[in-house]
């Protein structure tokens, strides 16, 4: 019995299917439909079975993923434990939004030359799509908005994001000092996708006020946005982030957070099961203003015992 085995399971319960497993472990399908079957026939017990498409647990299989799911765990411990006086390694797999992304790129950057052997791993993922990445063991932390953070995750208060205005400078709404609602429901918009956090939010700030508005474009990819608003094409609402000084030459940036309110975002991570250590260190790097008890409260959740 091998440890690739265990993980090979594990994936497999955690997605329900081997495509999926493996797009998660970066293997073929067949490697970890293999691998699964020599853990099998090593038991002499059948773990997994049909169910139409998808693929689930036996009885004997959700029992035996129990057990393996605190032997990776305990491993990782050891392993953690092992490595204390060497460099850091291990990987870290982190979820969030672009807009996060483009803010904690530069602390991402600095704990990456630092530990160079630790391998990090981005998501770029949708709010709501993020918990469920965290609660399976596909990530492990992420950010996403309270509303979308559930009972079984930790989540604590990182950053606020402002909402912000791109518009062309050649359009007539640059010029104008106080933009409204009323005045964006008039121009074709190009915004994110409905689906995101930021999407939801311009949406229901329309509806309270019962405006209809025209969405000429909608993306998930803020440069494709800014382009489009580099074009002169619309006008653009998206989250905070960094503009660059050429792109300010074109588009004028406006704080519409009176319009549509600070998006908060929080760190979050499973209430049970070991947290590696690269992935505290990576999670302090990127919430330097947590209060001092969050990475001692972080290491004491760690060592629970799995369900």
């Amino acid at each position: 019995m091998e440890f690739y085995q265990l993980e090979y399971l594990c994936a497999v319960a955690n997605s329900g299917g081997y495509n999926q497993a493996a797009r998660h472990l970066y293997r073929v399908p067949s490697a970890v439909k293999r691998g699964v079957a020599l853990l099998e026939e090593e038991i002499g017990v059948r773990l997994l079975q049909r169910d139409g498409r998808a693929v689930r647990l036996t009885q004997e299989g959700e029992e035996f993923v129990r057990w393996a799911r605190s032997a990776l765990a305990s491993r990782s411990e050891m392993m953690d434990r092992i490595r204390t006086k060497g460099p850091l390694r291990g990987r870290v797999v982190v979820a969030a939004g672009q807009a996060i992304l483009n803010k904690f790129l530069p602390r991402l950057k600095s704990f990456m030359n630092q530990h160079p052997q630790a391998e990090i791993l981005i998501l770029r993922r949708r709010g709501f799509e993020i918990a469920p990445l965290i609660e399976q063991g596909e990530a492990d932390f992420g950010y996403l908005p309270s509303e979308y953070c559930p009972p079984t995750l930790h989540w604590h208060r990182a950053i606020e994001l402002k909402m912000l205005l791109a518009i062309p400078k050649s359009h007539p709404l640059a010029r104008k000092r106080n933009i409204t609602l009323r005045d964006l429901s008039h121009v074709p918009l190009i915004l994110p996708d409905r689906q995101a956090s930021s999407g939801r939010r311009i949406n229901r700030a329309f509806q309270e006020h019962e405006l209809e508005y025209r969405t000429l474009v909608e993306t998930g990819d803020s440069r494709l946005l800014l382009g489009f608003v580099q074009a002169g094409l619309g006008v653009s609402i998206l989250q905070d982030q960094e503009v660059s000084h050429d792109t300010k030459k074109q588009v004028k940036i406006v704080d519409a957070t009176r319009l549509f309110g600070q998006q908060v975002e929080g760190i979050a991570w499973r209430k049970r099961g070991y947290l590696p250590e690269a992935a505290r260190r990576l999670m302090a790097v990127l919430a330097p203003d947590a209060p001092p008890h969050l990475s001692e409260e972080m290491n004491k959740e760690s060592f629970a015992v799995k369900r």
